[in-house]
């Protein structure tokens, strides 16, 4: 039997560990993001001056392709740094009052360029006369921003499964229920390739992914910061139809937990 003593050493002994890791990382992503961002520059002028450029159609198709490709990667990997950064040293809340839809269009504003251009429709359905809700904006501006881009990549796997005119769909609402606990929801809806019933659950468990070359920290980073939003959050998903995230939160002025 393991002492209360022991218990104790043990998780002071993991936090020391995690604690060390959150500096490895910290600093492995100041090494890298610098030269990631002038690689990214450089791969985007190439692709501006082969547009210019008088070469045969198909070389300069071909060019372009790989530019497009190296921008794609180098997105990729400086995705995946900033989601180790963020789950090794979280930022403390910095949380205000505010109109959520009025959040909720300014961040949807922002990415509707990718989703014209990736030609998948954006529809915001949000109910009126909302009650105000306490959010940390840039933290709960990235589980929008993740929760869209997952979207936007299940419709993408859906279309490259075979259906090329398949019409995608990523639909954003917000709605009240006075007399529920948490009473304010975001849903986050699309018409994907969904998720498994039995993975459900287990998608916000950490390092656990669908994806061919998932971290498995997005949706586990997703979850801590709704509930450090004192929210919760859980999928509701059907293969013919895509899934649903349910965002639910408490509305009105409360403090995050480290106050």
């Amino acid at each position: 039997m393991v002492s209360g003593r022991q218990k104790a050493r043990d998780e002071r002994d993991k936090q020391e560990r995690l604690a060390y890791v959150g500096t490895l990382t910290a600093g492995l992503v100041h090494d890298l993001r610098d030269p990631l961002h002038v690689i990214q520059l450089n791969a985007q002028m190439l692709v501006e001056a082969l547009a210019r450029e008088d070469l045969p159609a198909e070389k300069n198709a071909r060019y372009q392709r790989t530019g497009r490709r190296i921008l794609r990667e180098i997105e990729a990997l400086s995705k995946t740094l900033e989601m180790f950064l963020a789950f090794v040293r979280p930022p403390r809340l910095d949380v205000e009052p505010i109109d959520l839809n009025e959040f909720l269009r300014e961040r949807l504003d922002f990415l509707q360029p990718e989703f014209d251009a990736a030609e998948i429709e954006l529809i915001c359905d949000l109910a009126n006369d909302m009650y105000p809700v306490t959010i940390d904006q840039n933290q709960f501006g990235n589980v929008i921003f993740n929760l869209a881009r997952n979207a936007r990549e299940s419709i993408e796997q859906r279309r490259a499964e075979g259906g090329e005119d398949f019409v995608g769909r990523v639909t954003v609402r917000t709605s009240e229920f006075p007399k529920r606990e948490r009473p304010t929801q975001i849903e986050i809806a699309d018409n994907g390739i969904g998720v498994k019933p039995d993975d459900e659950e287990k998608i916000f468990d950490l390092f656990y992914s669908t994806k061919e070359k998932g971290t498995g920290l997005g949706l586990n980073i997703v979850r801590r910061i709704v509930e450090e939003h004192y929210g919760v959050i859980y999928a509701a998903t059907n293969r013919l139809e895509g899934a649903r995230f349910i965002i639910e939160l408490p509305r009105g002025y409360l403090l995050p937990p480290n106050e």
